[in-house]
This record gives C-alpha cells, structure tokens and sequence, in this order.
C-alpha cells in the first residue's frame, strides 16, 4: 500500500488536473460540442426524409395536426422512433443545421425542443411553450434524456458551422466529394498523355500536392515499427499538423 502523502500527491499533481481541464471544457461555452450521441444521426435522416414526403391531398380529414405541441393523428407518428411524421415536419418552419447538434427530446409533448421549431404559420405563441426555453434550466428533461445518450466526454468535434450554414462534417465530404470526382477526371486524361495538363495540374496545384505528400508521408512514418517519430514542429512535416495517421492494414484486418 502507498504511501498516503504520495497517494495524495498523485491525486492532486495527476489525477484532479485532468477532471479540472474536462469540468472547465464542459462549463465554458468555446463553440465546441461534445460528439454527438449516435441517435442524432438517425434523426437528422429522418427529419430529412420527412421534408421530402410529398404530402397527398387533399389530407385525410382524420388527420389533426398541431405543429406547436408536434402531435399528429395521422398512424405513422405513434409508430415513429422519433415521434415524428410529414404533417409534423412540414407544418414547422425550415430548420438550420444547428438545430440537429442542439435539439432535445422531452418525455411529453413538444417531444423536440429548440429555439427555431416554430409553425409556418408565424404564430409566435409557440414560442412560449417548452420549446422556446427547455434548455435554459440544468434539470430539464430533455437534458436528462440526451445525457443518457451521450458518448465518451473525451472525443470532441468541431460541430460548429460555418458562415454559409455548412457543420464541419459537411464542408468535409464537400471537399473529399470534389477531390475524389476530379480524380476520376485526371485518370481519363492519362490516355491523352497530354504534357500541358501535367504541367497544369503541378503548377496549380503545387500547394494541395505538398500537403498530400506531407500527410501521408507523415503517415507512413507513424506506421513504421523502426526509426524516429515525425516531430510535431518538424519543417517538412508541419503543414500535416493536424493531420491524424489512420491505422496500419494489419490492425483493420485483425479488427475484423
């Protein structure tokens, strides 16, 4: 058994810095969330695929929809995972793609709460129900019922978005959607064996090229089993400062 003044010496040199760090993240607003639960995933393709719904006309009389406490009485809500059907979402105002990293669920009607679900029809009453204000207290339910969801505090990522609305996650496969087709494009082009496109793809895109080959040079390094770690601040490898090596081959096969 240890020593208790080096116990204590361990518990307040080692082990309470790392909670302060994590209580200081998670009580300063930095524009950073949490990873998101897996559910939000889901949620997000279904309020999409909701919008989309062609609605039939004209609506079944039965149907009695109210987009401020989002109940409906159409067969398709009560079945729904989400609480949610067509006549419910398109009934609300367009949402922002914030609205999928900060929605919260409540046990009773509105199920959703967020500043932004508001009803076409711009009565601003609704805004006075939970909605408009289930996340400025600590104990509400819908904090209750997305804590149960939450991952691993740990795994941060950037979710903010950006100026034109876009999340990071967004803008990213924009990006490698873009890089993939004009590689495709390039492939084609080697039938030509046209020297000028060559040129014209090393001169303009000399800054990308540099940054491929630092990052998956700094990869390969990372990989090897012998020599010396890249250093973070090394020169031919500092533009790839953020870049994360993926696993070795051998690891994803013995994953399987």
């Amino acid at each position: 058994m240890p020593r208790c003044d080096l116990l204590a010496w361990i518990l307040i040199t080692k082990l309470a810095p790392c909670y302060y760090r994590k209580l200081d993240r998670l009580l300063t607003d930095t524009g950073r969330y949490r990873e998101l639960p897996s559910w939000r995933r889901d949620f997000k393709q279904a309020w999409r695929k909701l919008e989309k719904t062609p609605i039939t006309l004209p609506v079944n009389p039965a149907y009695k929809t109210d987009a401020k406490k989002m109940i409906c009485t159409c067969p398709s809500l009560p079945i729904s995972r989400f609480l949610l059907c067509k006549h419910v979402v398109q009934a609300l105002e367009p949402v922002p793609p914030v609205f999928f990293l900060e929605v919260k669920r409540q046990r009773t009607a509105p199920f959703w709460a967020h500043p932004s679900l508001r009803p076409l029809s711009g009565d601003d009453s609704a805004q006075d129900g939970p909605s408009a204000h289930a996340g400025d207290g600590p104990n509400t339910a819908g904090d209750a019922l997305s804590d149960l969801d939450d991952e691993d505090d740990d795994n941060l990522v950037d979710t903010q978005p950006y100026d034109d609305g876009r999340t990071f996650v967004e803008a990213m496969d924009e990006n490698i959607d873009l890089i993939l087709e004009f590689a495709k494009g390039l492939k084609y082009q080697c039938q030509f064996r046209d020297q000028r496109m060559l040129q014209a793809v090393e001169r303009e895109g000399a800054s990308f090229l540099r940054l491929a080959r630092a990052c998956l040079g700094k990869e390969k390094r990372l990989q090897l089993t012998r020599g010396t770690t890249p250093s973070t601040w090394d020169k031919s490898t500092g533009s790839a400062m953020f870049y994360r090596a993926r696993p070795p081959a051998s690891d994803d096969l013995n994953a399987h």
